[in-house]
Formats: C-alpha cells, sequence, structure tokens
C-alpha cells in the first residue's frame, strides 16, 4: 500500500470556480495555476488583437500545448506515485469513475495519448520507450472510463508496436474492430504480424485491406516490405511499385525497390 496523508491532498471546500486545499503546498500550486491561467487569457487576448494569422502562432501555440501537456502528465504520474486508487474506499472510486465519464474524461486522456504518439514520431522524446509506455496508461486510462472508446484501443496497439509487444498490439486493434470496422485497425494488425515476422499472415491481412481499398499505399508498401523478407524479389517489386504510384515511397523502401529490380 502506498502511503499518504489524505488529509493533505483533499478539497476542503470550493468557493465559486476556485478549489480551497488543506495542504498549504498544494494550495499554493493551485493559485499559481490560477494566476497563469488568468495571465495567459490577457496575453492570448493582446495576441487575438494584434490580428496575427494563425501561421504566425502556429508553432507557438503547438509548443505552449506540449509543455501544458507534459506539466499534466508529470502531475498524474505523481498522484499514481502516491495514491493506490486500489486503496480508496469503493465510493470515493465510483464516485470519480462516474465524475469522468460525465465529462468525457475518455476523450481528454486520448488527445492527451495522441498529442504523445504523434511527438514519438517527430522525435521528440529521448526515451521513446518510455513515452510509448505513457500512451499505453493514458489509453488504459481512457478504457477504464469508456470500454467502447475504439480510439483508444487503437493508440495502445500503436503503441505496442513501438515497444516490439505485437501480439498485444494485435489484440487491441482487433478490440477496436469489435466496436466498428475501419482500415486502420487491420493495417495496425498487418503491421504488427510483419514486424513479428508472420510475413504470410501479414500479406493475407494487407490483401484484405485492399479488397476495401484498393488504392491504399499502407498496404502495397506493406506487401513488398514482406515480400523481400521472404525474399520474393518479384512480388515485393510489384507491390513496391504499385505503392509508388500511390503515394511516394521513402527512401528505404525506394531503395529496397531498386534492389528487387535488380534482382528479377
Amino acid at each position: 500500500m502506498k502511503e499518504t496523508k489524505e488529509e493533505d491532498i483533499k478539497v476542503n471546500r470550493r468557493k465559486g470556480d476556485k478549489a480551497v486545499f488543506e495542504s498549504n503546498l498544494l494550495q499554493q500550486i493551485s493559485d499559481g495555476i490560477d494566476f497563469l491561467k488568468d495571465e495567459g487569457k490577457d496575453v492570448l487576448r493582446e495576441l487575438d488583437a494584434k490580428g496575427l494569422n494563425e501561421e504566425a502562432l502556429g508553432e507557438f501555440g503547438e509548443s505552449t500545448l506540449n509543455h501544458i501537456s507534459d506539466v499534466v502528465d508529470e502531475m498524474s504520474q505523481l498522484k499514481s506515485e502516491i495514491i493506490d486508487e486500489d486503496e480508496l474506499p469503493e465510493s470515493i472510486r465510483k464516485s470519480s469513475r462516474d465524475l469522468k465519464v460525465a465529462l468525457n474524461r475518455d476523450e481528454d486522456y486520448v488527445r492527451r495519448a495522441k498529442r504523445r504518439f504523434d511527438r514519438i514520431n517527430d522525435g521528440d522524446f529521448v526515451d521513446a520507450s518510455r513515452a510509448n509506455l505513457r500512451v499505453v496508461e493514458l489509453c488504459n486510462k481512457a478504457i477504464d472510463v469508456n470500454r467502447s472508446n475504439k480510439k483508444a484501443y487503437y493508440l495502445k496497439g500503436c503503441a505496442l508496436i513501438n515497444l516490439e509487444k505485437y501480439g498485444a498490439a494485435i489484440e487491441e486493434f482487433i478490440n477496436s474492430l469489435a466496436i466498428e470496422e475501419d482500415i486502420d485497425s487491420y493495417i495496425g494488425i498487418a503491421h504488427a504480424n510483419r514486424l513479428n515476422g508472420d510475413y504470410e499472415d501479414a500479406i493475407d491481412v494487407y490483401d484484405k485491406v485492399l479488397e476495401k481499398n484498393e488504392g491504399s499505399f499502407e498496404a502495397f508498401e506493406g506487401k513488398g516490405l514482406a515480400y523481400y523478407a521472404l525474399d520474393d524479389f518479384k512480388e515485393a517489386y510489384n507491390s513496391f511499385r504499385k505503392a509508388d504510384e500511390v503515394g511516394s515511397l521513402g527512401d528505404e523502401s525506394q531503395k529496397l525497390m531498386d534492389e528487387c529490380f535488380e534482382k528479377i
């Protein structure tokens, strides 16, 4: 059981929209956040009054949202380290979950997970493994609030692929498909199979995708990579060529296509 003093973290009462805490330290943090919110709104109003265009503010806004997301994640992780929710009274846990459901908190968790996942793909994190684990944690929180949130299952599957947990990833994509069918989840399953060395299974799923969308770049490129791993250079070349006709192959796939052409 994680040790904590309940009186240090609980909200004593509310005055209007302002939370009042028994812990002086938490009260200082809360007051600081309120101050930043008020000051931030004033700054944004001034920027808006200047008539600055969206493009000029784009990088600033994205960076700000990323910083806020990181702070919220750090606070959430600290709470998890201090408080073992399984040790809380059932009435408090139920009340907390009901509130999260009412506020659509699952969508908040998914948005935070998606933002972090996109930043992982952009190479923003030194420890990508830790960042992917955090995506999984946020998706689990969303699923705990709403077990019908298919985006949470899909994102969790993508993060598990990055963590090389391919079997677990496939299970999450299947959970997503059980709620509603979509091409992306099938492609996720195919990618997981291919990366796990199950090339024939991957090709079968890519073909299923192409039955639903005959112009899927991801499916053609994925088939090319799978056939290349099987040393079937003719089929690999044909798949890469079709992918290149639909979209634009990256440098690595282009290099493999050229190699296949030389071998057939």
